[in-house]
């Protein structure tokens, strides 16, 4: 590993001139949908959110707080996010309630944007409440690591009984509402009721209403219990459909959530390295991608003849005579996949020369965690 306690000392002189000043501007931190209703048992997705209020940010640290009793977190995505630098994985407990992330943008963001998406499940029936910690921050690209003032909205979540009688809906071909797939045909059934109508709509608003009008199928879509939508864009999409039995009123909406990733991560490059103090001098491999939607699961190396095996980074190169052709492939977590190859050269050049980006990355997330990390502690001292 590198030497990060090295790293550090050079860094905690040519920044602590930077952790004293005032803050003076303003963002906003909250939870997309702010409200929702959600049966007992269902799951459902919340964003959290970040608006700059004009200003320009370069860090987000964000701590929450959930009832335990009422939610559980199932996964924190970072697809999508507009951070790209994280100096850890998002953290979450279910036995206390408690969410924590922290990531930067590199050169800078300014206007509204997601930091992150958290799909919980309703345990309990009650009203359940999102809130931000006082610890959550923003730091402007200002050059000066300021920290900006952040205001902080709640979620409120109501979780209820469904009401029996009520229509399951199924997917053949997006059969986890808690997983993205990279089949852009959604395929949907129900069972229907003698003499029932429906009403339904596919939409990416979590929060669309469906009217009491009943609805035919149209164009693409097959029959009512049975319906298809071809040709998705990527995104998460929501169906939301009433019933009305015969004499009856019309039934609560139902949903049924499907999440669409059809596209690869994006192309990268890969590098080798070679320091005294990664590996013990041995030759490594350095890369990384992002995707857009449904974010990074997994990188896999492949070397010469043998088969991919699952990476970390930075990845230590079995063949250290650097003779074998290397492929690294990158795994969404709707399965897609993006390969990069390297070919090794003659020479490798010098771990600095050759991973001065790299490096930069490093430094710059340094500089985030000690900027956070000197304004929390301030705040204590100042309690």
């Amino acid at each position: 590993m590198v030497n990060n306690k090295k790293i550090i000392t050079f860094f905690l002189f040519s920044i602590f001139y930077l952790l004293n000043s005032n803050s003076v501007l303003a963002a906003d931190l909250f939870f997309l949908p702010q409200s929702q209703t959600i049966y007992k048992g269902d799951t459902f997705i919340v964003e959290i959110r970040l608006n700059t209020g004009g200003e320009e940010v370069n860090a987000l640290e964000a701590n929450l707080k959930f009832p335990p009793e009422l939610l559980e977190v199932l996964d924190i995505s970072k697809g999508g996010s507009v951070l790209n630098l994280w100096p850890t994985e998002p953290f979450f407990s279910n036995s206390d309630g408690r969410i924590s992330l922290m990531g930067g943008m590199p050169g800078g963001f300014k206007g509204q944007g997601m930091a992150a998406q958290i799909t919980f499940r309703g345990k309990e029936l009650g009203k359940a409440i999102l809130n931000f910690k006082e610890t959550s921050q923003a730091l402007l690209n200002d050059g000066e690591g300021t920290q900006a003032d952040l205001d902080f909205l709640e979620g409120t979540y109501e979780i209820i009984q469904m009401p029996e009688g009520l229509p399951k809906i199924s997917s053949a071909s997006h059969p986890d509402q808690n997983k993205w797939f990279n089949n852009n045909t959604l395929y949907l059934h129900w069972d229907l009721a003698e003499g029932a109508e429906y009403s339904y709509i596919l939409s990416r608003d979590a929060q669309s209403l469906v009217d009491d009008a009943p609805d035919r199928p149209e164009g693409e879509l097959e029959w009512m219990g049975d319906i298809k939508y071809k040709n998705l864009e990527d995104g998460i999409y929501y169906f939301f459909l009433k019933q009305k039995l015969p004499g009856e009123n019309w039934s609560p909406k139902i949903s049924f959530r499907a999440m669409v990733d059809a596209t690869p991560p994006e192309k990268f490059t890969i590098e080798i390295g070679q320091d005294p103090s990664v590996f013990e001098g041995k030759y490594f491999l350095g890369f990384s991608t992002t995707d857009k939607i449904s974010g990074i699961d997994y990188y896999e190396v492949k070397e010469g003849k043998e088969d991919f095996k699952k990476a970390e980074i930075p990845y230590l190169l079995k063949d250290q005579s650097l003779k074998s052709r290397i492929l690294v492939r990158a795994v969404d977590k709707a399965g897609n996949e993006q390969i990069s190859e390297i070919i090794p050269p003659k020479e490798v050049p010098s771990y600095f020369s050759l991973f001065s980006s790299l490096v930069s990355i490093l430094f710059g997330l340094i500089i985030i965690i000690l900027v956070i990390r000197k304004i929390r502690n301030s705040k204590l001292k100042n309690k």
